[in-house]
């Protein structure tokens, strides 16, 4: 969608430190997620400027709320005008700056 849209460069926010090394120093072929992966690298590797960083997901609880979502859409590509009402609480609290603590099991 990035790249229809022509964006020319792109920040990738991932919550998961094992992606985004991955993503960054490559993945062994023999890998179950190999496959995907490469397709990301297809993306990646296009004529634009990607910056794939780690962020934990309480900081991005609105992309958090989209995923968890997801599951109860149907199959296939979704593209929202305006944010679903699942997420909107999440959506005002992210734009008006409300932090909350990372849980950390000891």
């Amino acid at each position: 969608m990035a790249w229809e849209c022509k964006v020319s460069q792109l920040e990738l926010e991932v919550d998961s430190e094992v992606v985004v090394g991955f993503l960054r120093t490559g993945i062994s072929e023999s890998h179950p997620l190999s496959f995907l992966v490469r397709m990301c690298y297809g993306f990646i590797s296009r004529d634009w400027i990607v910056r794939i960083s780690h962020k934990y997901r309480e900081a991005n609880r609105l992309a958090d709320g989209l995923a968890n979502y997801a599951f109860s859409l149907p199959l296939g590509f979704q593209f929202f005008y305006v944010c679903p009402d699942a997420v909107y609480s999440v959506m005002l609290e992210d734009r008006n700056g409300m932090s909350f603590p990372r849980h950390v099991r000891l």
